[in-house]
């Protein structure tokens, strides 16, 4: 007989934890890393590759990166990555574009101090003024508590791409508005954005993409009561990577990493028909 721990005290200590880290000290930057090199995986996958979805979601496959084929007329290739957790540079990413990260671009919250974080963040930036692609989106995520902090700063660390947070901005060469927030829940001590029930303003009105670190119901019933998009981006939960359509609505959660924290799933690569808006 095989005794299962009820999942509700599951859930219990799982919180407690979280709670007693919280409570910790800042952990000096030398140790922070020793951990990360033990806690995160560092070899990305021996062939690179995307999960490409064409003919706004009618077609989805998991192809070699090399075997991508060239955008077709018409449309707007778009490049969608999110929960990197301090891996991006092993991300090989192909041209496009827009280039979306959907936050988590650190590993720590709580644990971490705020100097190693900017580190971290600068070093992100860098990599990112390299992706090939011509205009880039970034939003946090719940891991993400040294962007937080910087608060309107944010945008001067990261200044290869739009930093969003309950905004929107219109692409100029893509013609098209994004609308980027970075709210999750969740029951780890790292609780960067989080809050009981997401905040929106009405920036996200009129948006054609959406940003959302956590794509789940609360935040759907309230956006979509403001906004129609046609593709929401998102990440947090790692284990569902993938596409789906519903009610008009391409859904992608682009999670580089897998469950147990391994960046081997690959960048998500969405060519979106232009609409006569785009094109006009």
């Amino acid at each position: 007989m095989v005794l299962r721990c009820p999942r509700g005290l599951k859930r219990a200590c799982r919180r407690r934890f979280a709670t007693l880290l919280q409570c910790l000290p800042q952990l000096p930057a030398c140790i922070w890393d020793c951990i990360l090199s033990w806690r995160l995986g560092n070899t990305p996958p021996a062939v690179p590759e995307v999960l490409f979805v064409q003919e706004d979601g009618k077609r989805v496959e998991r192809l070699p990166l090399a075997k991508l084929p060239q955008p077709a007329e018409g449309v707007l290739r778009i490049v969608i990555v999110s929960d990197t957790h301090e891996r991006h540079r092993l991300v090989q990413v192909p041209p496009g574009d827009i280039f979306l990260h959907c936050g988590d671009i650190l590993m720590s919250s709580s644990l971490a101090g705020q100097e190693r974080g900017l580190r971290v963040l600068r070093d992100f930036n860098s990599w990112l003024s390299t992706v090939p692609c011509r205009e880039k989106v970034v939003i946090g995520g719940n891991h993400d508590r040294s962007l937080e902090r910087l608060g309107d700063q944010a945008q001067s660390i990261i200044s290869a791409a739009f930093v969003l947070q309950d905004e929107s901005v219109m692409l100029s060469e893509a013609g098209i508005k994004v609308y980027g927030n970075a709210w999750s829940r969740g029951h780890s001590h790292n609780r960067a954005w989080q809050t009981d029930e997401p905040q929106l303003s009405h920036a996200c009105q009129g948006a054609d993409i959406v940003m959302t670190h956590l794509c789940s119901e609360e935040i759907e019933k309230a956006l979509l009561a403001e906004a129609r998009p046609r593709l929401w981006a998102s990440g947090h939960c790692h284990e569902f990577h993938g596409v789906q359509d519903r009610h008009g609505i391409l859904f992608v959660n682009a999670s580089i990493h897998d469950r147990k924290y391994n960046p081997v799933q690959p960048p998500v690569v969405v060519d979106l028909l232009k609409s006569n808006k785009a094109s006009t």
